[in-house]
């Protein structure tokens, strides 16, 4: 089922119990939550305290964090000196020396390399 969160933004998780009044869902694994931080982050560059407040009662900051390491080593996701996480095409790392804001086309996925 699609859950939507507080930024109205669509998440499929497996439903446990539905009623009219409760519906019970599992917590994604590290999985399914990596595929979540992907989707999330073909709609730009965030920070971990945005992913955190998209993801809010999903996943902790902790949890985060370590499927955002697992996804730049898979070389999927980069980030930049700001500390904002962006999908990455393979060849793009880390950017040193830029200290002001980037521009969109910079963070546009096309699908290569996944």
């Amino acid at each position: 089922m699609a859950e939507k969160n507080e930024n109205n933004e669509e998440i499929n998780l497996s439903v446990l119990y539905d009623d009219e009044e409760l519906v019970v869902m599992t917590a994604p694994n590290e999985e399914e939550l990596r595929d979540i931080l992907v989707n999330i982050l073909m709609e730009g560059p965030k920070t971990i305290r945005q992913l955190h407040s998209v993801l809010s009662g999903l996943a902790s900051e902790d949890k985060i964090r370590r499927a955002l390491n697992m996804l730049v080593e898979e070389r999927k996701v980069d980030y930049d000196k700001q500390g904002r996480y962006f999908l990455s095409d393979g060849t793009i790392t880390y950017y040193e020396d830029y200290e002001g804001e980037y521009p969109e086309e910079q963070y546009l996925f096309d699908g290569h390399g996944f």
